[in-house]
């Protein structure tokens, strides 16, 4: 058998769509918090593809985009930054 070139294990390793166990560790949360976002529909449903559940990667990508510009205020967005002063 030939080996794999790099650009062929790069491409192998890229997952598509990932568990959900997988999905709560790509956020850095928990299973069960995910669950809830899940519930709250801050992220996607995911897919049942045959007896599994999963969920495509750009989805939660995409997903975790509108939360972060959802909760995204004018004031945040405006707010004086302490470090203006302490730049000439």
């Amino acid at each position: 058998m030939a080996a794999m070139t790099l650009s062929q294990k790069h491409t192998r390793s890229i997952k598509l769509a990932v568990s959900r166990s997988t999905a709560a560790d790509m956020l850095d949360i928990s299973p069960t918090t995910f669950d809830t976002w899940v519930g709250r529909g801050w992220m996607p449903r995911g897919y049942k593809i045959g007896g599994l559940r999963r969920w495509f990667v750009d989805d939660l990508r995409s997903s975790l985009h509108d939360l972060t510009e959802a909760t995204a205020t004018a004031e945040d967005e405006d707010a004086e930054n302490p470090f203006d002063y302490a730049v000439g």
